[in-house]
């Protein structure tokens, strides 16, 4: 490696590290930005539809870390203006989606009908339906993975780590 190419590629580097916003790893919902104010039906089928992917169990799901801010933050500062009101108009069209499958909206469908329309939805052909929906799934496990609970319960994530154990026998 030559001397040029070493000092592009750390300057690259850094460059992707100053992009990335700081919230993105180990986020809490406090610290996010306010995304996109939604009407309160598309805000409830984009909770619903987050918490099909990552419902709770034994472990809270994605819905209780409060991952449906996250994606939206995400949406609000990593795409444009026009990106973004691609991916608001993906909402109707899921519901849309459901109503032709099942005659029903998607949040009346019960879980196992929302997870098969969801798996419908991820081999769809139609683009702007497939597109909306890998981007949010996308954003879903990233932001239920960076989650504070995440990273410090299940990543065994740890602030600072490393101990100093001061006077020890040599």
């Amino acid at each position: 490696m030559n001397r040029r190419s070493l000092i592009k590629n750390l300057t690259l580097g850094a460059a992707a590290t100053a992009a990335l916003p700081a919230w993105a790893k180990n986020w809490s919902p406090i610290d996010l930005p306010a995304g996109q104010v939604l009407t309160s039906a598309d805000e409830a089928l984009l909770v619903d539809i987050i918490d099909t992917l990552i419902p709770k169990t034994d472990t809270p799901g994605a819905k209780e870390l409060g991952v449906t801010k996250y994606v939206k933050a995400m949406i609000a500062t990593m795409h444009s203006k026009e990106a973004q009101g691609t991916f608001y108009e993906g909402l109707p069209l899921m519901d849309a989606f459901a109503k032709r499958k099942y005659d029903s909206a998607f949040s009346d469908l019960n879980t196992n009908s929302k997870v098969e329309c969801l798996g419908m939805i991820e081999v769809n052909e139609e683009e702007r339906i497939s597109t909306f929906f890998k981007t949010l799934k996308n954003y879903t496990v990233r932001g239920y993975t960076g989650s504070e609970w995440y990273m410090t319960e299940k990543a065994g994530y740890e602030y600072a780590p490393g101990y100093g154990y001061g006077c020890v026998d040599a």
